[in-house]
C-alpha cells in the first residue's frame, strides 16, 4: 500500500498469551498441530468447493515473529477459515496469503485479539469475525459453533450470522491491519475495541494533514467495515452493510482508520454505541477517481472526544470527495471535528446528520471548507429534539489550514477561492446556542452559502453568532430563520476569538450578515411567534467596505428589543440596508434600538418600515435612519397604538445630505409632534379629576395603568353603547376612567393634550 501516513511502532512486551499454536480439528481433513513458527497452510489441509477453499481449526494463534501462510490454486476466490475449539484466537504475528486476489475470512465465535505485532500480507480482502456461522448463497452454511451443521457450496458469502445474545469481542492493541488497494477490511463481532497506549498526533497545518499513529486500520481507496452486534441476528455485507439485530459497542482509542488513496475509500460503521477518542477516520482523494463515503448508523449514541478526534473526507485532486452520513439517536462531539474539504478543484462532500439530540461542545466543529476552484459541501442536520452548540476551546489550533484561536463550537461552510461555499440546513425542535457559532463565508469570488434554520424554539446566549459573511468579490448568502415559538438573543463573551478568517472581540449574541468586500451583504429573513433581544443581543446586516449593507425582514407576533438590544443595518461607505418589521401584536423597545445607518460616503440611509402592530411602545427606545452625505432613510410606522417616553427618539436624518421622512400612521398620534409623550408621575385626583372632566380639551387618546387584580382593560368597567363621535367616545371613556381612578380601581392615568 502506498503510504499516506506515518507509522510509529514502539517495542513493547506483548500482552497476549504465549500459547502459540495452529491446530486442525479434523472436520475437513486431517487433525493435529501444524509445525511452526512459520505455519504453512496449503489447500490439501482444507476442502475446496469451486472458488471457495474452506479450512477448519481447533485453535488458531500466532506469537510475535510467527506467521501463517495460506496457499492454494489460482482459481480460489475466497479462503474461508473457522476456529471451533472454544478458545479465542490471539494473533500477534503475520497472516499471509499467496493466492492471487483471494479474499480471506477468519471466523472464531469465541473471540479474536490482535496484538501490536499483528500484520496482514494478503492478496484480497480480509474479514475477521466472531460470528457463529457464515451464510453462503445457494443454501450454503459454514458453521463454526456446530461444524457438522455446515453445507459447503461454491456460492460467495452473503451474511455473518450470530446465534447468541452476547457475541464475543474483537480487540486490537497497537495493531497495523492493512489490506491491498481497493480491497475491504472487516471486523464484525460483539463489542469491538481498537486501541493503543501511544496517543495519536495530527498536524493539520500542512497542505495535506499528516498523522502519526501506532494503531491503524487501512484500506487504500478500498473499504473498512466495523460492525458490533449484541444479540442474535445477521450482518449482511452487500453494497451497504446491514445490521439485523441489536447494536453493540465500538470503541476507537488512539487509532487511525485510513481510507485515503487514488480515490477515497468507504467506511461503514454499525453498532449501538460508538466512541471515537483521540482517533481519526478519514478518506482522502488524491487521484482521478471520485471519493467515497463515510457512513455511520447507530441505534444508541456516538461520542467523538478529543482535540485530535476527527471524521473527515478530503479531495486534493480534480475529483470530488465523498460524503459523511451519520444516523444516531444521540451525537456528542467534544473538541473533535466532522469535516469535508477541497484543497484543489474537486468539490468537498456534504455532511448529513440525522439524530434525536446533538450536543456540540468545547470547540467541536462540523463543517466544510474549500480552496482554489473547489466548492465546499452542504451541511444538513435533522434533529428531532435539541441541537446544542456550546462553549469554546481555549488556545490556538489549526483545522484543515483554517486558523482558530479560542475556538468557538461551530457549524460552518467556508470557501477560500473561486468555488461557492456550501449551504447550512438545520431542522430541529430546539436550538440551544451558548457561545456557539453557525457560519457561512466566502473569501474569494464564489458565492457564500445560505443558512436556513427551522425550529420551534431558539436561544442564542453569551456571544452566540449566526452569520453569513463575504470578504472579497463573492456574494453573501442569505440567513433565513423560521421559529414557531420563541427566538431569544442575549449576552456576550468577555474575550476575543478568531475563526474562519474573522476576529471577534467581546461579541454580543447576534444574527448577522456582513460584507467586508465589493459585494452586498445578504438578506436576513426571520419569522417567529415571539422574538426577544436583550442584554446586547443583535440582529444586524453590515457593510465594512464598498458593498452595500444587507436587508433585514422580520415577522413576529411580538418583538421586544430591550437593554441595549439592537436591530440594525449599517454601511461604512455604501448604501445602508432596509429594515422591514411586520408585528401584528406588540413592538416594544426598552432601551433598545432599531436603526439603519451610513457612517461615511454618499450612500443613502436604509429605510425602516414597521407594519401594523396593535401596540408600539418606546420606553427610552430609538428608531433611527441616518446617512452621512446621502439622503437619510425614511421611517414609516403604522400602528393602532403608539406610546413613547420623553427620552425616546424617532429620527430620519443625514449629516451632510437631505434628511429622510418620518411618517407615523396611528389613530392616537399627534401628527405634528409625531410622538406621544408620557410625562410620568401620578395625577393628583383630589384637585384635578373633576376639572379635567369638565374642560373642553380636544382629547384623542389616553393611557391607562390599572391596579393589580382587576381585568386587563378599563373598558371592562365602562358603559357600553354607541357614542356620538370618536372625540366624544374618547372623552367619555377618559372621564369614566377617572372615576375608576378615584375609586382606586385604576392606578394611574397618563394624558396628552392636543
Amino acid at each position: 500500500m502506498k503510504s499516506r501516513y506515518l507509522l510509529v511502532i514502539p517495542i513493547l512486551i506483548s500482552s497476549l498469551s504465549t500459547n502459540a499454536e495452529i491446530t486442525l480439528d479434523g472436520t475437513l481433513g486431517r487433525s493435529g498441530a501444524l509445525p511452526g513458527p512459520n505455519y504453512q497452510i496449503g489447500a490439501d489441509l482444507g476442502k475446496q468447493q469451486g472458488g471457495n477453499l474452506f479450512h477448519s481449526f481447533q485453535n488458531f494463534n500466532l506469537n510475535r515473529l510467527e506467521s501463517a501462510t495460506f496457499s492454494g490454486p489460482n482459481n480460489v476466490n475466497s479462503v474461508i477459515s473457522r476456529v471451533t475449539g472454544g478458545n479465542p484466537s490471539q494473533i500477534d504475528g503475520l497472516i499471509r496469503s499467496t493466492i492471487p486476489n483471494a479474499d480471506m475470512y477468519l471466523l472464531n465465535p469465541y473471540g479474536i485479539m490482535f496484538g501490536e505485532n499483528a500484520k496482514l500480507d494478503v492478496q484480497g480482502s480480509f474479514h475477521a469475525s466472531t460470528a457463529d456461522y457464515l451464510r453462503l448463497g445457494n443454501g450454503g452454511w459454514f458453521d463454526a459453533r456446530n461444524p457438522n451443521n455446515s453445507i459447503l457450496t461454491v456460492a460467495p458469502v452473503e451474511a455473518f450470522g450470530f446465534l447468541t445474545d452476547s457475541p464475543a469481542k474483537i480487540t486490537t492493541q497497537s495493531s497495523q491491519l492493512v489490506v491491498p488497494s481497493k480491497k475491504t477490511l472487516s471486523l464484525i463481532g460483539g463489542d469491538i475495541h481498537l486501541t493503543s497506549d501511544t496517543p495519536l498526533t495530527a498536524d493539520n497545518s500542512t497542505f495535506i494533514p499528516t498523522v502519526e499513529a501506532n494503531s491503524i486500520l487501512a484500506a487504500e481507496h478500498g473499504r473498512v467495515n466495523l460492525v458490533s452486534i449484541a444479540s442474535r441476528g445477521e450482518v449482511m455485507d452487500e453494497k451497504e452493510v446491514i445490521l439485523q439485530g441489536k447494536g453493540g459497542q465500538i470503541t476507537v482509542e488512539n487509532t487511525l482508520i485510513e481510507m485515503s488513496g487514488h480515490s477515497g475509500g468507504e467506511v461503514f460503521i454499525r453498532a449501538g454505541q460508538f466512541f471515537l477518542d483521540n482517533s481519526i477516520i478519514r478518506s482522502n482523494t488524491y487521484g482521478d477517481k471520485e471519493g467515497k463515503n463515510i457512513n455511520i448508523k447507530l441505534t444508541e449514541a456516538a461520542y467523538i472526544n478529543g482535540l485530535n478526534s476527527e471524521i473527515s473526507v478530503l479531495t486534493a485532486s480534480m475529483n470530488n470527495s465523498g460524503h459523511i452520513s451519520i444516523e444516531v439517536p444521540y451525537l456528542e462531539v467534544s473538541e473533535g471535528l466532522i469535516t469535508t474539504s477541497s484543497i484543489l478543484n474537486g468539490q468537498a462532500g456534504n455532511v448529513k446528520i440525522n439524530a434525536d439530540n446533538i450536543m456540540l461542545k468545547d470547540g467541536a466543529m462540523i463543517g466544510s471548507a474549500s480552496t482554489y476552484f473547489g466548492q465546499s459541501g452542504d451541511i444538513k442536520l435533522e434533529v428531532d429534539d435539541t441541537l446544542s452548540i456550546v462553549g469554546f476551546a481555549p488556545g490556538y489550533r489549526i483545522a484543515h489550514s483554517i486558523e482558530f484561536e479560542n475556538a468557538k463550537t461551530v457549524i460552518f461552510s467556508s470557501s477560500n477561492g473561486a468555488g461557492h461555499s456550501g449551504n447550512i440546513f438545520i431542522n430541529t425542535k430546539n436550538l440551544n446556542m451558548i457561545s456557539g457559532v453557525i457560519s457561512t463565508d466566502t473569501h474569494g469570488i464564489g458565492k457564500g452559502g445560505d443558512i436556513t434554520i427551522n425550529a420551534q424554539k431558539a436561544d442564542l446566549i453569551d456571544g452566540s453568532v449566526i452569520t453569513s459573511t463575504t470578504y472579497d468579490k463573492g456574494q453573501t448568502g442569505y440567513v433565513k430563520i423560521n421559529i414557531t415559538d420563541q427566538l431569544y438573543i442575549t449576552g456576550k463573551v468577555p474575550f476575543f476569538y478568531k475563526t474562519l478568517g474573522r476576529t471577534w472581540k467581546n461579541p454580543n449574541s447576534m444574527i448577522s450578515s456582513s460584507s467586508f468586500g465589493m459585494r452586498d451583504g445578504g438578506l436576513i429573513d426571520i419569522e417567529a411567534n415571539n422574538i426577544t433581544l436583550t442584554n446586547g443581543g443583535q440582529i444586524t446586516a453590515s457593510s465594512f467596505a464598498t458593498g452595500n449593507a444587507g436587508n433585514i425582514s422580520i415577522r413576529a407576533n411580538q418583538l421586544q428589543v430591550m437593554d441595549n438590544g439592537q436591530i440594525t443595518t449599517s454601511a461604512d461607505y455604501a448604501i445602508g440596508g432596509n429594515i422591514t418589521l411586520t408585528v401584528p401584536n406588540l413592538l416594544y423597545l426598552q432601551e433598545g434600538v432599531i436603526t439603519t445607518s451610513v457612517h461615511g460616503g454618499i450612500g443613502d440611509g436604509g429605510h425602516i418600515n414597521i407594519s401594523n402592530p396593535q401596540f408600539t411602545v418606546l420606553n427610552q427606545g430609538n428608531i433611527i435612519a441616518q446617512a452621512y452625505e446621502g439622503h437619510g432613510g425614511n421611517i414609516y410606522i403604522k400602528s393602532e397604538q403608539f406610546v413613547t417616553s420623553q427620552n425616546s427618539l424617532v429620527s430620519a436624518s443625514s449629516r451632510l445630505g437631505i434628511d429622510g421622512e418620518v411618517n407615523i400612521d396611528s389613530p392616537d398620534m399627534d401628527m405634528e409632534g409625531f410622538l406621544v409623550v408620557l410625562p410620568g408621575g401620578f395625577i393628583e385626583a383630589s384637585h384635578s379629576m373633576e376639572t379635567l372632566c369638565d374642560q373642553t380639551k380636544k382629547m384623542t387618546h389616553f393611557f391607562i395603568k390599572q391596579s393589580e387584580g382587576i381585568p386587563n382593560s378599563p373598558e371592562d368597567f365602562l358603559p357600553s353603547g354607541p357614542l356620538l363621535s370618536d372625540k366624544a367616545n374618547t372623552k367619555a371613556r377618559y372621564c369614566d376612567s377617572k372615576k375608576l381612578f378615584k375609586k382606586g380601581i385604576v392606578q394611574r392615568i397618563d394624558e396628552q393634550e392636543f
